[in-house]
Formats: structure tokens, sequence, C-alpha cells
């Protein structure tokens, strides 16, 4: 059985709420986490690789599918603020769960809801509404790393529609989802390579789509994929947003990601925290409990520090986004902090766990595991720093 620290945070840290009705939300996410993404059930999807379909599932019979979903669509219109409470409330129960309902269902819908002809919001808004959608996005390609701009992946017209052919990699969801928001270049990359990109809306299961799972270091639960696109027949109705602009037309989107991102890491920090708190509570060396050596609080009080910290910058963000302000740097600094103490307090966590940190008995590590991908995934903390730094008058 999953060792598990009682999630009940108490005074161990503490995370802002704007509303009562927020804290009613966080609530409601921990009382369907203690049912449906329970400490062992949370190790049987990591150990057998296995997507948290029963969990999603009750999230959308409870309403959470809609959440993102304005309400001019049957969704619930939530805010972004609305938006950080409920996925750190379910990134400290499960990290892959977490980026699952963020991955496949907040992001199909911000995409559908703002580049979306009437149509394809017709089709697939109520959906995801009902949590019978899943909207993986393809970006990445091999070589192209961090500068998305530069892919390569090509959309040559063909009979009032468009033949793919390319390849992505690190495509989150795409082995369960049932579209994949595709970037392809649809014009010759001129001087600017970031014209001439489209997004279309792919089947993974249409002829000439092959996908595959990587084998990776952690976050089990969750598919990461190459796609490979060979001659792959997209129909002209099937362009999401306006045709040869795609870039421009995602970049609204990035500090939300980034900013829920950290949310996510905010989240799975304080359930680090929690269980490096219970374990030295519960643990005696030499006579008393572990918790007493002042090394050890050392790297308590940090953890806090780091958790709260990162927890005001991501609703410091969100609030920007609400309000309509710019929020591209509060965004990245959010992502910066949150992912990188995310990443030191599974360190931590391990440590103070000593030997059994070490084991897959008890669930620090497989956060450990996890944690890496939140410095890489959503823009590299090295491109959040360009991001800050330009900001500062500094940089290219």
């Amino acid at each position: 059985m999953a060792k598990q620290a009682n999630l009940a945070a108490g005074s161990a840290y503490k995370l802002r709420f704007d509303s009562d009705e927020q804290r009613q939300m966080a609530e409601a996410i921990d009382e369907l986490c203690r049912r449906h993404a329970s400490p062992d059930a949370v190790a049987g999807w990591d150990a057998e690789g296995r997507y948290p379909a029963e969990a999603m599932r009750a999230l959308a019979e409870a309403g959470w599918a809609g959440l993102p979903v304005p309400e001019q669509h049957g969704g619930s219109g939530g805010s972004m603020m609305d938006l950080v409470v409920v996925l750190r409330a379910l990134g400290r129960h499960s990290l892959a769960l977490a980026q699952a309902y963020y991955s496949l269902w907040v992001l199909g819908a911000e995409a559908f809801s703002r580049l979306g002809d009437e149509r394809q919001q017709a089709e697939w808004m109520p959906r995801i509404v009902a949590g019978e959608a899943l909207v993986a996005f393809a970006l990445t390609e091999p070589g192209a790393g961090s500068d998305a701009a530069a892919l390569r992946t090509a959309a040559r017209s063909s009979d009032g529609g468009f033949v793919v052919d390319g390849q992505k990699v690190f495509i989150t969801g795409a082995a369960v989802a049932d579209v994949i928001v595709t970037a392809v270049r649809t014009q010759p990359a001129g001087d600017n390579p970031r014209q001439g990109i489209s997004l279309l809306l792919i089947d993974p299961r249409a002829e000439g789509v092959t996908v595959r799972p990587l084998s990776k270091l952690g976050l089990k639960a969750l598919d990461l994929c190459e796609v490979f696109l060979e001659d792959v027949r997209v129909p002209e109705r099937d362009v999401l947003g306006p045709l040869d602009e795609g870039w421009s037309a995602l970049r609204p989107g990035l500090a939300g990601e980034r900013l829920l991102l950290a949310a996510i890491c905010v989240g799975a920090t304080a359930n680090v925290l929690e269980l490096a708190l219970e374990h030295a509570g519960a643990r005696e060396t030499f006579g008393r409990p572990l918790g007493h050596n002042q090394l050890i609080l050392d790297k308590l009080v940090e953890m806090r520090l780091a958790l709260e910290a990162g927890d005001l910058l991501a609703c410091r963000a969100a609030v920007a986004v609400d309000d309509g302000r710019p929020a591209d740097v509060d965004a990245s600094l959010a992502k910066l902090h949150a992912t990188r103490e995310y990443v030191t307090a599974t360190r931590e966590g391990v440590q103070i766990f000593g030997g059994y940190g070490y084991t897959n008995e008890y669930p620090v590590a497989r956060h450990y595991r996890d944690a890496k991908y939140l410095e890489i995934g959503g823009g590299a903390s090295e491109i959040q720093k360009l991001i800050v730094g330009r900001s500062m008058g500094l940089g290219a």
C-alpha cells in the first residue's frame, strides 16, 4: 500500500483564496480526489503507466470539465484565478491528473473559444463540457527545441484542403486525444519564420497519422508522444483560426499556460511539504523526532517559503489576466519560480525521507521523478529568463 500523508493542510502553509467560493471549490476537489484519486490509485497509475480515465470521468460528471468553457458555450466560464485554485488542488493529489485536466481540457477550451468558428465551437465545446473530448496540442518538433517557430511540418494545398507531412515530438496526451491541434507551415519560411504558420485540427486516427508514446522518466500516467504525419489529408474547414497566422494566434495563450503550470507545481509542492512534515514528525532519530533537528527544520521552512512565494506569483499573474492586463512577465516569473522550487522540494523531500525516499513505496520518489518535466514543458526555464530579462531591457 502506498504511504501518504494526511492531506489536511492545517497550519503547515497558507495559500491564497480570493473568495469563500474558491475555498469551497478546492474543498470539493479534495473530496472528489479522496474518492477517485486516492494515494493507492495514484500510485497504481504511476506503476502501470495508466491514464487516469476514471478520475477524469468523475471530474467531468461533477462539472469541472466545463469550468474553462465560456457560459455561452455551455460551460461555467471560470476565471483564471478559479483555474489556479482547481489546478492547485488537483496538483496536491496527483500531478498527472492535474496535467491531464490542463493539457486536454483547459488548453482545448481556450483555443476553441478564442479561435474557433461557429461550426467548430458547436462541435467541440459541448463535448469538452461533457468530458467527451480530449484535445492535444502538437507544436514542438525534433531539432526545433524551444524555437517553436522553426517548425518544418508542412501542409500543401490540395483539393480544397491540405496534405500534411512532418513530425512532432513531446506531445502530451496524443495517445488518448480525440483531436490534435497541430501547428504546420502553410507558407515557406521567409525573413520572419513565425509567419506562414497555421493550426490544423488533425484526427489522430486518420490515415497517415502514427502516434508513438515515449518512454520517460516520470509522469507515467500521462503519455508523451511522437506524432508522425505522412500524406495526412485535412479539409479546409479544419483550419483553426486565421490561415498563416498561427503563431500570432498561439501567443495570447502562453501567459495562461505558464501561470497554470505554476499553479500545478504549487499544489504538488504543497503535497511534498505535507509528506515531509508528517515523516519528520513521526520518524525518531537519536531519541527525538527528526523534525527537531535544526538542519531538517531548515529544509521544511525553506519549502514553505518557496511554496507560498510561488503561489503568490501565480495568483498575481492570474489576477492580471482576469483584469485584462499584460501578464507575460508575471506568468514567466511564476513558472520559473514554482517549477524550480518544486524540483528543489522533491530533492530535499527525498533527503528528509532518507533511504525510504528512494523507494517507490513512498510518493516522494514519484514527485522526484515527475518534477523535472515542469522545468522543461510549457517553455523551459531558460526561455522564461529570457522573457523576464528582456522586460528589464536586457538580452536580444
